[in-house]
Formats: C-alpha cells, sequence, structure tokens
C-alpha cells in the first residue's frame, strides 16, 4: 500500500490529545480544613489506589477517529500494476471508413496494419473490430474471437461520409466503461485534420487505459475537390459554374509541396459523350478557384444532365467527375375541388390566374370530394360551408400530411324581413391587423384598396389562428391547427361581388404565399451531401442512380426520412413527377490535409501522460493535446491503474464520529469548575 500525500502523516501527532484530556479528566480528591495538626503522630499515608485512566471505549473512539482521519487526508492506494500484468484487455480496432481513406493505397494499408494488430495479440485478450466515418458502426462479431475478427476484415471497405475524431473518441469511451477489463484503442486512420471536433476536449476519453493511433499516410498526396452547378434563365441557353479546390498530405513537419507541374488540371464539359468545352486552371493548395462554362445551348432531352471531369486523375479519384443536372421550371399541382355547392366561375379563374401566375403551379379542376384527389397531389383548394364544422373529407385529406386552402361558398346574406339580398356596404371595410409573426409575412402585401363589402359567417374553434381581419375585425384568413398537414381558411367568396380582393394585386401574391407556405411542408432540395438524412413527404418513392426503388410501399405511402450516403443522382418521383436529387461529396472530407506530427503526438500523449486541468473554454485548433477543460482534476492512466481504499475508510469513520458523540454525551463528567 503506497500513500499519496504522506505528510498528512504528521497529523498522528494529535492522538497525544485524547489521552491527556482523559488525564485532566480525572477527579483529585477534596481537601478538608483542620484547626491544627500540632498534636497529630506523622504517619505515612497509605496508598488506596493507583492512577488509572477513566473511560477507555471513548478514548479508543477518538484514538481510532483521528487515526482514520489522517489516513483519509494522505490517500492510501494499492497498486495494481501486478495484477494487470496478468489481467487480460479488450483491444479494439477501429480503422477509419470515410472518403478520403479511398485514396491511392490507404485502405490496403489500414487492412494490412489491422492483421499486423489482431496477429500481434496476447491469448487471452479479446478483440472487437469496427469502423468510423460520422459514428460508430460495429460488427455482430465483436464477441467472437480474433480469427473470425480477421474474416470480417475483407468485407470491410470505404465509404463516402466525413469522419469525426469526436463521435469516434465519445462512442470509444461509452463501450470501455462498459468493459470490465482496461480498453485499448487501435485508430487505424489517414489523420485527417478536418475529422477534428469544434470542442477539441471531445477528443479524450476518460475511460479508455490506453490509445495508438497507426496512421496510413506514408508519402505526400494531392487532391482537387471537384463542385459544379448549372443554371438557365431562358429554358434555352445554359451557364455552369465550376469551383474547384487542392488540398495536400503530407508526412513530415517541414515536408516539400507536390511537384509543381501536377498543379495545372484541365477541366472537362460533358453531355453524354461528347465534350463541349475544356479549360485549363493553375491551382495553388487550399485554394478556391472558379470557372464559368457559358454559351451552353439546353439539350433537347428530359432533365438535361451536363458532366464536369478533370482530364488529369488525383490521388482521390471519387470526387474528379460530377453529374450537374439544369433545373427547369416544375409548376406544381394544384387541384380546384368543386362540391355539390359549385365553385362559381369568377372564383375559379381568379384562382386559377393568380396560382399560374410566374408558371407557379399547374391548376386543375374536379368535382366531387377530397377523396377523388390523386394520391400524388399534395395542395387542395375547395369552396365550403364555413359557418359551420368542416367537411370530414378535407379533414382526412389534411391528416395524410397534404395541404388545404378553403374559401367561403356561402351564398349572399338575406335580410329576415323582406327576404331579400341584404344590401352591401358601399365604402366597404378596408384590411386591418394581420399577424406579422407568422411565416406567411402578410404584414409585407400591399393592401391598399382592398376592401370588404360582404363578409360571410366563420365559425371558429379554439387553437384557430387569426392571419388577417378587416379593420371592423371580422377575420379573413385563419389558419387552423391540424397533426399533420396545414389547414388554411380564406372567408370570402372570391366572386368579386363580397370583396375586391381578387381584383387586386396583393391576391395574386397572397395566392402564392399560401402556396409557397404549403410547399415548405412538402418541397424537396435538389442537392445535400452524402450521409445526411432527407426528410420525404408522404407517398413518393427514390430511385437511386441505377433506377432501383430504395422504399418499400408501406414506407412509401408516410412521411419518413431516409440516409443516401452514395453520391450520384436520385430521382424523387411524387405529387411533381420525377424530381432531381444530386447526392454530392462533403468538401470537408475531400481536404486531405493531415495532422502534423507534432498534434498528433500530443493527442497520443493524452493516454500516456494524463490529462491535467486547464481553463475552461474552447481548445486550441493548433494544439490538439492542450490541456483539458474541465471543472475538476482528470484521471490519468496511470490513476487508473490504482486502487483507492481512503473512499472505503469515509464510512468507517463516520461511524465513529457518531459512536463517539453519543457515548461523550453518557459518560463525559469532566468537572469544570475544577473542584
Amino acid at each position: 500500500m503506497s500513500l499519496l500525500f504522506p505528510a498528512y502523516l504528521a497529523g498522528l501527532l494529535g492522538l497525544a490529545l485524547p489521552w491527556l484530556l482523559h488525564r485532566f479528566s480525572d477527579q483529585r480528591a477534596p481537601e478538608q480544613a483542620f484547626p491544627s495538626r500540632r498534636f497529630l503522630e506523622a504517619t505515612t499515608p497509605p496508598v488506596s489506589r493507583t492512577r488509572q485512566l477513566k473511560y477507555l471505549i471513548l478514548l479508543a473512539l477518538r484514538v481510532l477517529s483521528l487515526l482514520l482521519l489522517c489516513l483519509v487526508f494522505a490517500q492510501p492506494w494499492l497498486n495494481r500494476e501486478g495484477a494487470d500484468a496478468v489481467r487480460s484487455k479488450h483491444h479494439v480496432i477501429a480503422i477509419d471508413q470515410s472518403l478520403s481513406m479511398r485514396a491511392a493505397g490507404r485502405w490496403p494499408a489500414a487492412i494490412d496494419r489491422a492483421r499486423d494488430i489482431v496477429s500481434g495479440l496476447p491469448a487471452g485478450d479479446s478483440v472487437e473490430l469496427l469502423g468510423i466515418d460520422d459514428g460508430i458502426r460495429r460488427t455482430d462479431r465483436r464477441t467472437e474471437p480474433a480469427s473470425v475478427q480477421l474474416q470480417a476484415l475483407s468485407a470491410m471497405e470505404p465509404g463516402h461520409v466525413s469522419a469525426d475524431y469526436g463521435s469516434l473518441m465519445q462512442g470509444i469511451n461509452r463501450i470501455a466503461s462498459e468493459s470490465d477489463v482496461p480498453v485499448t484503442l487501435w485508430l487505424i486512420t489517414d489523420v485527417q485534420q478536418s475529422a477534428l471536433p469544434t470542442q477539441l476536449n471531445a477528443l479524450y476519453a476518460p475511460q479508455l487505459d490506453e490509445m495508438h493511433v497507426e496512421s496510413v499516410v506514408t508519402e505526400p498526396q494531392r487532391n482537387v475537390h471537384l463542385q459544379a452547378s448549372a443554371l438557365s434563365t431562358d429554358g434555352v441557353n445554359v451557364q455552369v459554374n465550376v469551383q474547384l479546390m487542392v488540398s495536400e498530405s503530407s508526412v513530415e513537419e517541414n515536408a516539400s509541396p507536390v511537384d509543381v507541374e501536377r498543379r495545372s488540371t484541365t477541366v472537362q464539359l460533358y453531355a453524354g459523350d461528347r465534350l463541349l468545352a475544356e479549360q485549363q486552371v493553375t491551382l495553388q493548395p487550399f485554394e478556391l478557384q472558379t470557372m464559368v462554362f457559358d454559351r451552353l445551348v439546353m439539350p433537347a432531352v428530359a432533365d438535361p444532365v451536363f458532366t464536369v471531369a478533370l482530364a488529369e486523375p488525383d490521388d482521390l479519384p471519387d470526387d474528379d467527375r460530377v453529374d450537374v443536372v439544369v433545373r427547369t421550371a416544375n409548376p406544381m399541382p394544384v387541384v380546384l375541388l368543386a362540391t355539390e355547392r359549385q365553385v362559381s366561375d369568377n372564383a375559379a379563374v381568379f384562382l386559377a390566374t393568380a396560382l399560374e401566375t410566374d408558371d407557379l403551379a399547374s391548376v386543375d379542376v374536379i368535382t366531387g370530394n377530397a377523396e377523388r384527389v390523386s394520391a400524388e397531389v399534395q395542395h387542395v383548394i375547395s369552396g365550403r360551408t364555413l359557418s359551420g364544422k368542416i367537411d370530414l373529407d378535407i379533414l382526412q385529406f389534411v391528416d395524410s400530411g397534404a395541404n388545404a386552402l378553403l374559401f367561403s361558398a356561402e351564398p349572399p346574406q338575406v335580410t329576415q324581413t323582406s327576404g331579400q339580398l341584404a344590401v352591401p356596404r358601399i365604402s366597404g371595410s378596408e384590411m386591418g391587423v394581420s399577424d406579422d409573426a407568422h411565416p406567411l409575412q402578410l404584414g409585407r402585401l400591399d393592401w391598399s384598396g382592398t376592401r370588404f363589402y360582404d363578409v360571410p359567417p366563420l365559425l371558429l374553434v379554439e387553437g384557430d389562428r387569426v392571419l388577417l381581419q378587416t379593420s371592423d375585425r371580422l377575420p379573413v384568413l385563419v389558419e387552423r391547427l391540424t397533426e399533420r398537414g396545414r389547414l388554411l381558411i380564406l372567408n370570402d367568396r372570391l366572386d368579386g361581388s363580397g370583396s375586391n380582393l381578387p381584383l387586386q394585386p396583393a391576391f395574386v401574391s397572397l395566392m402564392q404565399s399560401i402556396l409557397n407556405y404549403f410547399d415548405a411542408s412538402t418541397a424537396l432540395p435538389d442537392q445535400i451531401v452524402a450521409g445526411e438524412r432527407l426528410a420525404l413527404p408522404a407517398r413518393v418513392q427514390v430511385l437511386d442512380p441505377t433506377d432501383q426503388p430504395l422504399l418499400t410501399l408501406d414506407a412509401s405511402a408516410h412521411s419518413g426520412t431516409i440516409e443516401l450516403d452514395e453520391p450520384g443522382m436520385y430521382k424523387i418521383v411524387g405529387a411533381r413527377g420525377e424530381h432531381a436529387l444530386q447526392v454530392v461529396l462533403d468538401s470537408r472530407e475531400a481536404n486531405i490535409a493531415t495532422l502534423s506530427p507534432a498534434e498528433l503526438a500530443a493527442w497520443q500523449n493524452r493516454y500516456t501522460e494524463g490529462a491535467d486541468t486547464g481553463e475552461s473554454g474552447q481548445g486550441n485548433a493548433g494544439n490538439v493535446g492542450g490541456k483539458q477543460a474541465e471543472s475538476g482534476s482528470s484521471m490519468s492512466v496511470a490513476e487508473a491503474a490504482r486502487l483507492a481504499t481512503w473512499q472505503l475508510i469515509l464510512p468507517v469513520l463516520l461511524l465513529l464520529f457518531i459512536m463517539e458523540s453519543a457515548l461523550a454525551n453518557r459518560r463525559l463528567d469532566v468537572r469544570r469548575d475544577g473542584s
């Protein structure tokens, strides 16, 4: 047994204090006054008893309490090095499967290194093989012996997702905390600098016993990352914008750059197999270059696609070629639903004109209820009676994740006495307060000149949000709370008689704002990064670059998410027909710059020298091995090998203090007056 702070044993000198207190507490015999001892003979006083300590149990409790208190401050511990020498360990071999590991020579070197590590492990140690990218990918064979783990290496290969060392260390820390034996991490990676987390303190796993970083980068390498987009404003002429970024990796602190002649790169533009144009550019390391291909004519095919490629290959060829789709106008399908209470011809014309302006939507007029609407249509506009409850078919349609805009189909109001139509107000009411906090931002529209002469009755329910109202505080536009889709109620007949709203320029802006608001819940992006999750609306199907469906029939009927980790051109078939989705590689992962040897050594030193307490805050990107910012002290690997025993003393010490207090209150009778 050893002591962390042996200087506290000097407190053992205080053990004399209880003994002295017990000596002083012994009572002296009382003296009696006598007038004279002149006639008394001198005699030797007899010894009736020896001087003894009182309350030995209480004295023992006090002495033992002080002894244990000194030991607690000295912090005794047992060295487990002898036990650890024969104790088995659990080895975790983490192989980087990110995009940068697809560079020339890196993956074969990683597999060879993993085989060497597994074959060199002691017979009694366990091993677990796992892959890492933006997270940890554990295999089902982690409980199998090393020979089976070696067979699993042949099934592993690098993917196209970026790596994150912070997520790796957090996952390894969880694995180590669940293990009954010490855990050693063998990280086989290309030590990519872009894989460092934002919070560098995430690189430290306190439960880990030992870590070894095995770099597979043995020679300088170079990569040119390619990104492109194609734009067409008139549907005839196309402009292709290309961005290029050069990155280099090194193996020495002051490595010489890659040969200057290789920095001259030729960018080629293809339409199918036909070369349309090419440009040569000189690229500087870590500098973004932009070039433009214009004067291109739109190919006479559906969903035209251009291909941008590098003529000279580099060390990471996966991002040397990219397909670019030319975006064209794709109107949203909208159904104008006429029920048994027919929508007026004026309302149909006003709505179709406003929605089809700028090719925003394509309006289809059908009769019947919402059950007749095609499953591909996400937006319905219908005239309904708003003075009562909303019809069940509309509620079911919205509950499926779709959107609906209802306007009033109420007949003009009549007077109760004569049965004649009520005379509309000549001046009418102006547009009043709008809810500017709503995403529609209706306060930005120009409502000047808009008048409401005959506002139909509207039944409001709990949870309704009034977005527009007249100056007389009559609701004009209301959003009703639903579980999935969006339901808006426009309290106007849209025939031009109850109000002049359909005749105002603001009506076109209002309809387009509503449709864009609806489409926000079902809109699909044109491009995502490999590894990201894509939110999908209901009733769509995703086709991979080989036109194979990725969703089951049940999954395509409901909204959800899907992770696309392979780059390429995907198709989403849904309400708007085929929507092209481009999955591109992460530009950060394509940056193959590596950590310097000093940074790598500083990271590994966290598990050989321990982690000290530092100032809280952000880490320094230039010093990976900086102090760990925590509020308390950090346990190093050497401390983890100690078996602390002072924690076991604390409950015993507490029990002794309680017993001493109870016994002292009952037995201690020190005379305070000195008599």
